[in-house]
């Protein structure tokens, strides 16, 4: 899994909460499932790639884990507790292979520390970071299409523009009217349909007010932490109003093959979390802190070097 994808996760949590008494711990799972094309019943011919996407998605998530498991020795799983007080956020994952990390956002500093507690080392984030992280990647393209001869850098251009407006009007989310209890809780399915990934959402109703304080958050995170990301709308917002229990995204890739992606929120408990998870630690506790630049171009090199 992405070691940067808590830090999306952590964006979904910081949504949850519009004043200081929200108080929440969340409890979510995170893992990748390899398709095994054994479960197809024999003589099955889908019409297309999206009903077989629609097949696997809708098969039971014990059927997917234990036909995985007879193929491949184990399925790696990233456990999140998201902890929310007022406009302190925390998030602590734990995974076998990178151990456990921390991301903590305090709102009204615009900080975001991430912690790795394995190597014993905070990086520190701040508003003025993100816009230089934005500014020179930026400047990367812009000296990348320079170096383009005249009618490539036009097409370019194009096709980029083009990308960015596919991204934001592709997906088209519809009710399935499935319905199914998802850790404890009464969901109804929704579906997206894209190019390369299908997508079904369980989404339940959102009785304790949550999906509501969206929208005035991450209003305020996007003052924040300005990008120009074009991706497409997270769960919550295509599922307005709703929580988005379960997320399978099935994906097509002709070079890897398809493999889905499940994540899932299995406990809500509005409670006040310990104060401690929303301190990071010091030099009192073993640990260096150095710049969110310093880990990226870490992470650049041990690409590269890979």
């Amino acid at each position: 899994m992405n070691k940067l994808r808590i830090i999306l996760v952590m964006g979904i949590a910081l949504m949850f909460a519009n004043s200081m008494k929200a108080q929440y711990i969340f409890e979510q799972i995170e893992y990748e499932i390899p398709i095994n094309y054994e479960l197809l019943p024999e003589g099955t011919d889908f019409e297309d790639p999206v009903d077989e996407a629609k097949f696997f998605l809708n098969l039971s998530e014990s059927k997917l884990k234990e036909s995985a498991y007879s193929e491949y020795e184990e399925i790696e799983t990233l456990k999140s507790t998201i902890y929310i007080s007022g406009d302190n956020f925390a998030v602590e994952s734990q995974s076998e292979k990178e151990g456990k990390i921390t991301v903590i956002l305090n709102y009204n500093s615009g900080m975001i520390y991430y912690v790795i507690w394995a190597q014993k080392k905070v990086y520190e984030m701040s508003k003025e970071d993100m816009e230089n992280f934005q500014a020179e990647a930026n400047a990367a393209v812009e000296k990348m299409l320079a170096q383009l001869p005249p009618e490539m850098r036009e097409k370019a251009k194009m096709a980029m523009k083009e990308k960015m407006g596919h991204q934001e009007s592709n997906q088209q989310i519809v009710l399935t009217g499935k319905k199914m209890t998802k850790y404890g809780y009464k969901c109804d399915q929704y579906m997206i349909e894209g190019d390369h990934e299908v997508i079904t959402i369980w989404a339940s109703d959102d009785n304790p007010g949550l999906a509501k304080k969206a929208q005035s958050v991450s209003q305020k995170l996007s003052k924040i932490f300005q990008t120009d990301d074009h991706r497409n709308k997270d769960e919550w917002e295509l599922v307005s109003g709703r929580i988005p229990i379960e997320v399978r995204t099935y994906q097509m890739d002709p070079m890897v093959g398809a493999r889905m992606e499940i994540q899932a929120i299995t406990k809500i408990n509005k409670t006040n979390p310990p104060a401690e998870k929303f301190v990071a630690p010091g030099e009192a506790e073993g640990f260096t802190r150095s710049s969110f630049k310093e880990m990226m171009n870490q992470m650049m090199q041990g690409k590269r070097a890979n």
